[in-house]
């Protein structure tokens, strides 16, 4: 134990004040504590469920990011697809028409080909009737001529 005369000293009187004063503040300072510790722990929860709900909505944007990439390359794919189908069929559609101006073209020539040939068979026809009707008239003219020649001879008796 401590002697009293000690007790009686101004400094150790003083320290003693001080210890007092340090174990008043200490009670203060460990009340705040938990009181700061409390807070701060609501604090922290409140910015924990936050983050957590932030971090939720992450994983939802990005499922539905990641969906909505697998639909892009879907719809992608399909204009891909269809871009391709209708060149193909509009390649082959042109093919079509290319040949089919060609078949029309060729059936023109030989219609006009055809129709030079007839002209020439008509003109060969026409040809030959005046030449037959030509040879005809001759004949007639030969034989009208004989005929008067007949009877010239006749009148005259010879």
């Amino acid at each position: 134990m401590v002697d009293q005369e000690y007790l009686q000293d101004k400094k150790v009187q003083k320290i003693d004040t001080d210890i007092k004063d340090f174990k008043i503040q200490l009670q203060k300072a460990e009340m705040d504590l938990e009181g700061l510790d409390a807070r701060l722990d609501a604090e922290v929860e409140s910015y924990r469920a936050a983050a957590k709900s932030k971090r939720d909505s992450y994983e939802m944007i990005r499922t539905h990011l990641r969906e909505a990439e697998r639909d892009w390359k879907s719809a992608d794919k399909e204009y891909q697809d269809s871009k391709k189908q209708k060149e193909k069929s509009r390649s082959s559609l042109k093919k079509e028409v290319e040949t089919l101006r060609r078949r029309i073209r060729d059936a023109e020539r030989a219609k006009e080909k055809r129709f030079r040939e007839l002209d020439k068979e008509k003109h060969k026809i026409v040809e030959r009737a005046k030449r037959e009707k030509a040879r005809e008239l001759e004949e007639t003219k030969n034989q009208e001529l004989e005929r008067v020649e007949n009877e010239k001879r006749r009148e005259l008796g010879l």
